[in-house]
């Protein structure tokens, strides 16, 4: 049985592009969480606490000298236009690759590490993550960060619109920071491939949830040489953990979404996916807000699942 972890093929590192660290003062306001347990069982791992995971712009701007700012996701030259002071541009490659034909997949781990280092990650420093709003590309990074094991991974909640809307600035200074030290180590338990995804088929204690819209579940939006959906698994569209303003729903609105997720009602380990790997890993933050701590995300998702005509398929 596979673990969950596959061999990633090396490329070489990313250029990154960043800009120098800048420092607001303002007071702090932290959003406190409700929290729970999936299933009967634990996974003892350091990482972000659940009342922790999401912040405001209140928050970043009184901690701007004490994290590293990391924009994930959107393009360059709209990063150098205006972003966070502070922050560095992180290429969407560094976290989200093809590889062997697959899109969306995580690169080598030491790759990875070697990109983050270039915008300034270190181990023992805290991460702040931002994308242009709606979280999808920032839950992508996150997830990619705990899962190469760092412990202090935060997102900020609605972005740079949050930011902008909250009354701070952006900035247009670009510089290099200070070469980050970040030693990858891997996490198995947070990431599940096809071999895993296959074995488990019929794990009454594991929830296979595609984030996916219910049309592509459905399969009736085609986006791989077969439409559908993995055999038993559960459909919640991504854009259910959306609020009206572009950010996250509040805490009791997710609870609710995923009320049978959180009770342990389909199992206790849950495994997200979409079709590249980046609406499940949205998932796979709210899960984790949520208190939820056995979650992995399938990368391959459905551009490698729907792509093999070996692996079971169901439809609508």
């Amino acid at each position: 049985m596979s673990n969950g972890a596959t061999n990633r093929v090396i490329r070489k590192p990313l250029a990154i592009s960043v800009i120098a660290a800048a420092t607001v003062t303002i007071l702090a306001v932290a959003a406190g969480f409700a929290t729970g347990v999936i299933g009967p069982q634990r996974v003892d791992i350091a990482r972000t606490a659940p009342d922790e995971i999401l912040v405001g712009p209140e928050w970043l701007a009184e901690r701007a000298d004490e994290v590293t700012i990391i924009f994930y996701g959107g393009g360059f030259d709209g990063f150098a236009e205006g972003h966070i002071p502070g922050a560095a541009h992180l290429p969407r490659e560094a976290a989200w690759d093809t590889i062997d034909g697959v899109q969306g997949m995580l690169p080598d781990p030491h790759v990875v590490a070697a990109d983050l280092e270039e915008a300034g990650v270190s181990s023992d420093r805290p991460v702040v993550v931002y994308d242009d709003g709606n979280g999808l590309w920032a839950s992508r990074l996150f997830w990619a960060l705990e899962y190469l094991g760092h412990e202090q991974v935060h997102v900020l909640d609605g972005g740079a619109t949050a930011w902008t809307e909250a009354g701070y600035e952006l900035s247009t200074e670009i510089s290099a920071p200070s070469r980050g030290r970040f030693e990858p180590a891997p996490r198995s338990q947070l990431i599940a491939d096809r071999e895993y995804v296959l074995d488990q088929l019929n794990n009454e204690q594991l929830t296979v949830l595609d984030t996916r819209s219910p049309d592509e579940f459905a399969g009736v939006d085609l986006r791989a040489e077969r439409g559908g959906h993995i055999p038993g698994s559960r459909n919640i569209d991504w854009v259910n953990n959306l609020a009206e303003s572009g950010g996250f729903k509040p805490i009791e609105e997710l609870a609710e979404l995923y009320r049978e997720i959180i009770d342990g009602e389909h199992g206790s380990e849950a495994v997200t996916l979409c079709q590249t790997g980046v609406r499940g890993a949205h998932t796979y933050l709210v899960l984790r807000v949520l208190g939820e701590e056995r979650v992995r995300v399938y990368d391959g998702s459905w551009a490698e699942w729907g792509n093999d005509a070996d692996l079971p398929v169901d439809t609508l």
